[in-house]
């Protein structure tokens, strides 16, 4: 049953990537479409048509073409380029050329509804959102799956630096596909029903991460991290008689380590927002035993 579940939930969050792959590739490419630029001059009497010449910094002629307006539009990638224009009079020979003039074209500063930037290029995103706990055994013999009703929701937040999207450390190397996280989390299980004894935990984690990202030309990436921390849990339980009468009641607090994998997936929208959907595989060293399971989760992030 376990397995089946475990099955069905992946099946959906591979089922969502794929939606959100093609959804935003279209939009993106929509969006994305490049736009000419104009280079405008005054016109002269006299001069039917001007022959235009554009070079790149390897002096690569990039633009030959003549035209019969003061105006050329023309659509190259953004860097710094030389511009000449030769002015052709009635009998179609060139009267002058201007000198070369040097034109630096550069990406617009209009964020687009798709991006991967971050607003002010700190590389800081923060991120909270839910999460679905799903406990393995033997643990999952004593506690539920995490509900979706609120008083039983999970929770889960995220504080990362991404050195590749931060304009105080440009790393040209791997690290720009690295950073680092403070993540915390709040889960509730709730006990399976039981005439002899019946528990509930209460855990919260706090800890670092590692991840490394991609860094693709459209506004969708993919997380893979690493971490640990300080796990901190309360049991509260319930012993029983035969007949069911409680006879026992306590609770145990403890502090433990715990690690962690994970994987996720990051659509970035609306200018500085972001979609995280994931999941991790986590280990709690509950008392000298191993508690596992498995956390999948949703996220909405703001990128500075």
């Amino acid at each position: 049953m376990m397995h089946t579940k475990i099955s069905l939930m992946m099946t959906c969050i591979l089922a969502a990537v794929c939606l959100m792959t093609y959804g935003v590739r279209h939009a993106y490419a929509q969006e994305k479409k490049e736009k000419p630029v104009r280079i405008k001059w005054e016109s002269i009497e006299g001069i039917i048509k001007y022959r235009v010449l554009i070079r790149d910094s390897e002096e690569t002629i990039r633009v030959d073409r003549t035209v019969e307006t003061p105006y050329i539009d023309f659509i190259l990638p953004p860097g710094k380029y030389m511009i000449r224009i030769g002015a052709i009079n009635k009998f179609d020979k060139i009267s002058f050329w201007t000198d070369w003039e040097n034109v630096e074209l550069r990406k617009s500063i209009k964020s687009g509804f798709f991006t991967n930037d971050y607003a002010a290029k700190v590389g800081l995103k923060i991120s909270g959102g839910a999460m679905y706990n799903m406990a393995f055994p033997p643990w999952s013999r004593l506690y539920l799956n995490s509900g979706f009703d609120f008083p039983n929701l999970n929770y889960i937040g995220l504080i990362g630096f991404h050195f590749g999207n931060s304009q105080y450390i440009k790393p040209e190397n791997f690290l720009r596909f690295m950073g680092i996280e403070l993540e915390g989390s709040y889960s509730r299980f709730e006990g399976r029903k039981n005439t002899q004894f019946e528990s509930k935990l209460l855990n919260s984690t706090a800890g670092p991460n590692v991840f490394i990202k991609t860094n693709l030309n459209i506004p969708l990436n993919f997380y893979l991290r690493a971490g640990g921390g300080v796990s901190y849990s309360i049991q509260d339980y319930t012993r029983r008689t035969f007949q069911g009468y409680p006879l026992i009641r306590g609770s145990i607090q403890t502090l433990d380590p715990y690690a962690k994998v994970g994987v996720s997936i990051e659509l970035n929208f609306f200018y500085a927002l972001s979609l995280d959907i994931g999941a991790d595989y986590l280990i709690i060293f509950y008392q000298g035993k191993f508690f596992q399971g498995l956390r999948f989760l949703a996220m909405i992030g703001v990128r500075i």
